[in-house]
């Protein structure tokens, strides 16, 4: 008897068992949510193909200053260069890469594939103090399709093209290669998340001589999914600041300064759940609404 209620338990055992794992998990044929990870290194600028602008209206990279730079067609070329609190201030692009940096042969946005341009910004600002350069980017484009991207603006109840360069899937890191010229500067490269929440990044010092590639973590606390679908949501970069040391000498910060810059990278998981029908949405077309309260 002993044996036999022996050899019954460890059936009931095994079978519990077996039960357990073989039917803890239903199969279906929709993959896992975005609990998922697929990271990959996707070069979301190269500066191979961009353009200047002077005008905040206008597409194209922008530089700004602070203070700002006088621009008052009221005074004299001579009064503009004695009360001109930044004297130089240009951006260009320039002929020139670092010579460490690999060619992308297969890249997710197509650029990268390239390395024959940089980005180059040269000023001087008049007195020491907390001055500060800030490059915005481009008007924002879909990462995906490389088509205009326009995002609802409260203030004038209207959908506008912001300036950004969109993060592809939920980003980790940023990478960035820099030339510097041994002048006391940290850079930060501010983003944007999906709630318009803006958060300033800093990457570090910039002050080295050569071409360096930098890297900044994202905090894992930047809101960038959603819980519905599509649940990854976009994150953008909004511009570049190069924020003069305090605690340099003077002559130092008053003096012709050269940054350049050259293939700005992500580090991200692009994984996103898919099923059938996720694109039956795009049938409404893309009219633009404002949202309700």
């Amino acid at each position: 008897m002993k044996i036999k209620y022996s050899i019954a338990m460890i059936i009931v055992v095994v079978g519990t068992l077996l039960a357990t794992q073989g039917f803890a998990k239903l199969a279906t044929n929709v993959p896992s949510d975005i609990s998922g990870e697929e990271l990959k290194a996707v070069v979301v600028e190269d500066f191979e193909n961009g353009t200047v602008s002077t005008d905040i209206k206008n597409d194209g990279w922008l530089l700004k200053s602070t203070p700002k730079k006088y621009s008052n067609p009221a005074l004299s070329e001579k009064k503009l260069k004695r009360k001109n609190p930044v004297p130089v201030l240009n951006l260009k692009f320039l002929d020139g890469n670092p010579n460490d940096m690999q060619v992308e042969e297969w890249s997710l946005t197509n650029l990268g594939k390239t390395n024959k341009k940089c980005l180059g910004v040269k000023f001087r600002f008049r007195y020491p103090g907390y001055n500060s350069i800030q490059i915005l980017p481009p008007l924002e484009i879909s990462w995906k399709d490389r088509k205009s991207v326009l995002t609802y603006n409260p203030r004038n109840g209207k959908s506008e093209q912001e300036r950004g360069i969109q993060l592809p899937g939920r980003a980790k890191a940023i990478s960035l290669w820099v030339h510097g010229r041994g002048n006391p500067y940290n850079l930060e490269i501010w983003i944007k998340d999906y709630r318009g929440d803006t958060h300033a990044l800093k990457v570090g010092s910039v002050n080295f001589v050569g071409w360096r590639p930098l890297k900044v973590d994202i905090p894992t606390n930047i809101p960038q999914s959603y819980e519905s679908f599509p649940q990854t949501r976009v994150t953008k970069i909004t511009k570049l600041v190069l924020r003069a040391v305090q605690s340099s000498p003077a002559e130092e910060l008053i003096t012709d300064t050269y940054f350049f810059f050259d293939q700005l990278k992500v580090l991200t998981d692009t994984y996103e759940v898919n099923f059938d029908g996720n694109d039956l949405h795009k049938a409404f077309g893309t009219e633009k609404t404002k949202p309700t309260k």
